[in-house]
């Protein structure tokens, strides 16, 4: 079943029941890289594994829609993160850029459905705090969305080495007094990264990066990074394979061909609770 909340503001009370409990690492290393790994980088046939780090205790994430009930549209269902399937990613940013696919939703008026991404810190059980809320508007047509977190000095910055609950969901009639509302969670975790791989990503452009975040198994520096790269040139064909072999390698193919959508926030919150 696809996570169901009932507004907006029951995030918090929800999550203590998307995860608790986080107090770990996903146990970060830096590979050592034979000769013929690496000759399988430069030809794009990376044989990454996303997986290989241990999720946090609780309620497990959730990637991909399932059933609908209430009044959000059937259609409403197909909506996806675009992170590996076991719902968690590694970043060396502060203000990594989280990635989802929404569907055309048939019968969907302007003002009638409405998207919100929220970002959680649930490392204390007795103290969840909510830190990033961000609300848009549903676009017209379908397609893969890129929600950055802000440089904003009241967000307070992402801690190396805990785990952090995100949250992207589709609230149906939201001026309702109880909307319905489809959610789909996850975890990210900020890592350190050696003085090696901190010395190699400085001397290289952006596009070169890119295989250097999927070496170290940064998902959330590489497909942002990739998605920027696209938005910029959407027409490169090198960028285009990455972006196919990137989605395919985490299972996600039948999103590869959606188009960006670049979306203005109508309504954003920063809180800092500590």
């Amino acid at each position: 079943m696809m996570m169901l909340r009932k507004s907006s503001v029951a995030l918090i009370s929800l999550s203590m029941a998307f995860s608790v409990g986080f107090g770990g690492s996903a146990g970060f290393t830096n590979p050592a890289i034979p000769g013929s790994f690496s000759r399988a980088i430069a030809q794009n046939e990376l044989p990454t594994d996303w997986n290989v780090f241990e999720t946090p205790e609780g309620a497990p994430g959730r990637r991909i829609g399932g059933g609908t009930r209430g009044t959000c549209p059937k259609s409403a269902s197909g909506m996806i993160a675009l992170v590996p399937e076991n719902n968690l990613g590694l970043t060396l940013s502060n203000t990594p850029t989280f990635l989802f696919y929404v569907p055309k939703i048939d019968g969907a008026n302007p003002g009638q459905i409405d998207m919100e991404f929220v970002l959680v810190d649930e490392s204390d059980p007795e103290n969840v705090q909510e830190l990033y809320h961000q609300r848009v508007p549903l676009p017209t047509g379908g397609g893969t969305i890129a929600l950055t977190l802000p440089n904003d000095e009241n967000l307070p910055p992402l801690q190396v080495n805990q785990f952090y609950s995100w949250y992207f969901s589709l609230i149906c009639n939201p001026k309702a007094s109880d909307p319905s509302i489809l959610s789909l969670g996850g975890w990210i975790e900020r890592v350190e990264p050696s003085p090696t791989v901190t010395q190699e990503l400085e001397a290289l452009p952006s596009r070169d990066r890119i295989a250097v975040y999927e070496r170290e198994l940064l998902w959330f520096d590489a497909i942002g990074t990739l998605a920027q790269l696209l938005q910029d040139n959407p027409s490169d064909p090198f960028l285009q394979e990455k972006w196919n072999a990137l989605l395919e390698s985490v299972n996600l193919s039948e999103v590869a061909q959606a188009p960006l959508i670049n979306l203005e926030p109508e309504q954003t919150t920063t809180r800092d609770r500590r």
